[in-house]
């Protein structure tokens, strides 16, 4: 037995250390400093639009912005929206193109979330906010967005997950899903009451024709972000007694479980219920379609972030899990997309501890990037390792990387673009005079690099 797991692990790593050292490929950056704003922490989503790329930043500072380019290249990039202030959108959480007839971009807002639409790119157009329904359900973020059938779909939350779907793209409705997304309850052991497990629609995808819906059960308290003094890191992420779901739909209304408490195939709430190592995956950041299988990344409060695939959306497959590539930092599988012959998945590195709060970041690399051509276990190699810069901040005392995830992907010209994500530009005590504030990453910015393919 001994010998076949040495075995194992010689082969794993020569598969690994072919495929990295098979191609040359390198990244350039194109963007740096947040666009020129350092306070543009996070290149938050990213979407091609009519021969153009499009990204939308997290500003605490300034509110969010939209930038955009038409070859990607440095000194390229124009700003086509901008919030003015934090309390108006905090950011583009999310942007999805309707083919070539308009551009949507969905917001986090602490006074309910809004959908912006742009017939063109340059001229955007609130078509909903945080009023009528949304105001109700108290709605402050929208994370995802898709078209399915006749209907646009948007993803929710805030306090419940919600779907909102639209005919035209300008008039949105809550879907009374059948059954509903808040119908999953958990106990909640520090407080002993039952709380209401799904807070947010983070994913969905469309597979073999229907839709899934992909849950959270909780999101960073962005609200605190705004001008509001962070000593703890932490208190930005709150626990969770759950783990996530997995739902799927033939027509937006009626849905079927097939990943959750109670559902039909033994899989169990974030593959946890049967599988205590997987304990921690309340939330999934990330899926794609690839190759004929529906793949998810989620995220770990242990730091060990997995992978699984399904050919039917009910029996699932664990085909990374980074613990046992020695990597004990990749909180979240942040970002995933197909491109040419490769699956690429980004990261979220950073040394954190079971509560949220910055440990010892010796071993953390900061944003990762990793791809595969098969998508098979023990296919998965490193291509970006060291915040693809290796440059590092000092936050609190402790040195942690520049870029510590890889929150966006996106393709222009048949060339792969990733946005990073730094340290939120918040209000936090001087290290000198702790009774005076400075701000954090006021100096960094996110940035946006191309992967050049040699």
């Amino acid at each position: 037995m001994k010998r076949a797991i040495k075995l194992f692990i010689i082969v794993n790593f020569f598969v690994l250390f072919l495929h990295s050292s098979s191609r040359a490929d390198y990244w350039e950056k194109v963007v740096s400093q947040g666009f020129g704003d350092p306070a543009n922490d996070y290149a938050w989503s990213m979407e091609t639009f009519r021969g153009k790329l499009y990204v939308g930043t997290l500003n605490p500072i300034r509110g969010a912005e939209i930038w955009c380019s038409s070859n990607g290249e440095p000194g390229s990039w124009k700003r086509t929206y901008n919030a003015r202030s934090p309390l108006s959108n905090l950011g583009i959480r999310s942007l999805y193109a309707d083919a070539n007839h308009a551009l949507y971009a969905c917001t986090f807002n602490i006074t309910g979330a809004e959908i912006l639409r742009s017939l063109d790119g340059r001229s955007w157009t609130m078509v909903e906010k945080g009023r009528g329904l949304l105001k109700k359900q108290k709605d402050d973020t929208i994370r995802c967005m898709i078209r399915f059938g006749k209907y646009l779909y948007g993803g929710a939350g805030g306090k419940s997950a919600q779907l909102y779907r639209s005919k035209n793209g300008s008039n949105w409705t809550l879907v009374k899903t059948n059954p509903s997304f808040e119908s999953t309850k958990v106990l909640d052991p520090n407080t002993g009451a039952v709380i209401t497990n799904n807070i947010l629609i983070g994913e969905m995808e469309i597979f073999k024709g229907q839709l899934y819906a992909f849950t959270w059960t909780r999101d960073m308290d962005l609200g605190n972000l705004i001008g509001q003094e962070i000593k703890d890191i932490s208190t930005l992420i709150p626990k969770s007694p759950g783990a996530f779901e997995v739902w799927r739909s033939s027509d937006g209304v009626n849905w079927e479980k097939v990943v959750g408490k109670d559902d039909p195939y033994g899989n169990g709430m974030g593959f946890c219920l049967h599988n205590p190592e997987n304990l921690a995956n309340d939330v999934v950041t990330s899926v794609a379609v690839y190759k004929g299988k529906l793949y998810l990344g989620t995220q770990n409060d242990n730091g060990n972030s997995s992978i699984w695939r399904t050919e039917n959306g009910e029996e699932w497959e664990k085909v990374l899990d980074f613990f046992s590539l020695g990597e004990r930092f990749n909180f979240y599988v942040w970002r995933m997309i197909p491109f040419k012959d490769r699956l690429f998945i980004g990261t979220l590195n950073l040394a954190l501890n079971y509560n949220g709060g910055l440990t010892t970041a010796d071993k953390a690399t900061g944003a990762q990037i990793w791809a595969t051509e098969s998508g098979d276990p023990g296919t998965f190699y490193n291509l970006v390792h060291n915040g693809f810069d290796g440059e590092t901040i000092v936050y609190k005392g402790l040195e942690i990387p520049k870029n510590y995830g890889v929150r966006s992907f996106g393709i222009l010209h048949d060339t792969l673009f990733a946005g990073t994500a730094t340290i939120a530009s918040v209000p936090v005590p001087k290290e000198d005079d702790p009774d005076q504030k400075t701000i954090a990453g006021k100096d960094i910015g996110c940035e946006v690099w191309k992967l050049i393919e040699e």
